[in-house]
């Protein structure tokens, strides 16, 4: 059996949640597409579709719209000059 044709199963809500709580914006639809495998695995009712569906949604947001980030200035101290200080001395 190649790793391709294991079944790995339904991830647990711990395993999924480290599967797509890293995706980056790179390898959101890939990590979408392991999702949407493990939707379609499932019997219609079941109690982790919605939860499934809502990551879906969200991963392909991450794709389209990218990683948001803070759009204000950052909360940082001034750095100090880089400029040299008494230049005549070697």
């Amino acid at each position: 059996m190649t790793i391709m044709e294991h079944d790995y199963g339904i991830p647990s809500e711990d395993e999924l949640a480290r599967l797509v709580g890293a995706a980056t914006p790179h390898f959101a639809l890939q990590i979408r597409d392991r999702v949407v495998a493990y939707r379609a695995a499932l019997p219609e009712g079941h109690p982790r579709i919605p939860e499934l569906d809502a990551q879906i949604v969200r991963l392909e947001l991450l794709a389209i719209d990218g990683a948001g980030g803070p759009t204000d200035e950052a909360d940082l101290p001034p750095r100090p000059s880089l400029e040299l200080r008494g230049r005549g001395r070697s």
